[in-house]
């Protein structure tokens, strides 16, 4: 009985010192911390599953199993300064190695400071346990408080040298959005592919243009000759990667104006239009109307941007006469597009407007095919429109009805479809006739397809009685 009762003794100090330990770690570990512009709170449970969880607030949270010592971390979201963000990321005096090296920085300086936390709540935890045994000696309880400081120091060596990032390959998924897995994958591999892909369509819309110049013997296939050449883009919805495609387009090719059919972001945030600095290195006229998808934001900070013009009269710039009307919805915050009814009423209002017109502009713009394909033929010698995402070049009487497709391949979501749409753009010869106005002679379709590892370029001949299945030419 004495035997049994000194071993309690000796063993229940360090049973209590080990419930003191999980007991303060588990209940005050929860610290928030600031990396850039967001909140974010760390928290650890010991004695739970080995695995990681992520709460991303309202949307849910994953988890993965990424080491195998029972230790559960846990790092929430807690909130993003959506201002700073912006004045960081899109920073004239940062290039992204510096704001990487800032978040490395930012998460060495917090894990040291929780190491930090989490040895002192040992050590108070610990000799706090020891205390409520009856334990009245100090030098005991430091003691039992430097071993709890120890054991905990071994335990988060031994999580980091097992922690493996790559469970999240197989991550589970609690929350209200079925598909906040999938959207949280978009983002991973969309900002890892991103630099390199841009990168990489660069050097093929060069390659592009090298092959025109060799194949320029050949006859119509090699470049042709314009008097001004129209670089359409349309549908970039927020992706970088389109920017690099139209400036290598623009080097290349020598393009003199840019237009621009709509759906320059996916939501419209003021945080999507600081794409718009993308707009303003081209150095170019770039004529703009809005998409479903863009917003009041967008086109505010669109008209403040230099270079840009966002139509609502009709310009001209470079001997080139513009006119068009932004969509419908543009107005709202919701991408919802306009109903079939809404979009007919606007294209019988554009064709009544304009046939009673004594002066028609060379280009007509719109952003829904639903309304330029509604525009009578005749009425302007191009359409130039979006939304379909398709690539597309057709001539009905004297209208030709160009579709630049997406140039940001639908967004950056993208990078995770099966089967990934390319990035696609045209460019318009326009030359002088007798007449001495501009007249389309013809429209080449470029497309980058299969990330980044070929393109194709479609040339159609808009001249009279040229204009058939038989006039276009394809290079690849």
């Amino acid at each position: 009985m004495e035997q049994l009762s000194r071993g309690r003794r000796k063993y229940l100090p360090a049973l209590f010192a080990f419930l003191g330990v999980l007991l303060f770690v588990n209940l005050f570990s929860s610290t928030d911390y600031l990396l850039l512009s967001a909140v974010v709170n760390l928290q650890v449970v010991l004695a739970d599953a080995p695995h990681t969880r992520v709460v991303l607030p309202p949307v849910g949270e994953i988890r993965a199993r990424t080491h195998w010592f029972p230790v559960q971390i846990k790092a929430e979201l807690r909130s993003v300064d959506l201002n700073s963000l912006r004045s960081t990321v899109f920073s004239p005096v940062l290039d992204e190695e510096q704001i990487l090296h800032r978040i490395q920085e930012g998460i060495s300086r917090i894990i040291v400071h929780f190491l930090i936390k989490l040895s002192l709540l040992a050590f108070a935890g610990a000799a706090f346990a020891l205390y409520v045994l009856g334990v009245r000696s100090a030098r005991t309880m430091v003691r039992g408080g430097l071993a709890a400081t120890v054991a905990v120091l071994i335990i988060s060596g031994l999580v980091y040298a097992t922690y493996d990032p790559s469970g999240f390959d197989h991550m589970e998924y609690q929350g209200m959005i079925e598909a906040a897995p999938w959207v949280l994958n978009v983002v991973r591999d969309a900002l890892d592919q991103v630099k390199e892909f841009g990168q990489r369509v660069q050097l093929l819309a060069g390659n592009l243009y090298s092959a025109l110049q060799r194949l320029e013997e050949m006859g119509p296939l090699g470049l042709v000759e314009a008097d001004l050449l129209v670089l359409h883009v349309s549908d970039i919805h927020n992706n970088p990667v389109a920017y690099n495609f139209a400036a290598q387009v623009v080097e290349s090719f020598g393009v003199d104006v840019i237009l621009d059919t709509g759906d320059l972001t996916d939501w419209g945030t003021a945080l999507e239009a600081e794409i718009t600095r993308r707009i303003e290195r081209l150095g170019l006229p770039y004529v703009f109307v809005s998409g479903n998808h863009d917003s009041p934001n967008v086109i505010k900070r669109l008209a403040d941007t230099d270079h840009v013009v966002v139509l609502g009269e009709a310009v001209t710039v470079s001997g080139l006469r513009i006119a068009g009307t932004g969509d419908l919805v543009a107005g709202s915050y919701l991408p919802t597009p306009a109903s079939v009814q809404e979009l007919a009423s606007l294209a019988e209002t554009i064709n009544a407007r304009w046939a009673a017109a004594d002066e028609k502009p060379h280009v007509f713009m719109v952003h829904n095919h639903r309304v330029a394909e509604a525009i009578i033929p005749g009425l302007f010698p191009v359409v130039a429109y979006g939304h379909t995402h398709l690539w597309g070049v057709k001539q009905v009487d004297a209208t030709v009805y160009s579709n630049a497709g997406t140039t940001g391949a639908a967004g950056i979501r993208g990078f995770q479809s099966k089967e990934p749409l390319p990035y696609s753009l045209s460019l318009l010869y326009f030359a002088r006739g007798e007449d001495g106005d501009l007249h389309l002679s013809a429209v080449d379709g470029v497309h980058v397809t299969g990330l980044g590892q070929s393109f194709s370029l479609q040339r159609t001949f808009i001249e009279h009685g040229r204009n058939s299945h038989g006039d276009v030419e394809l290079s690849e």
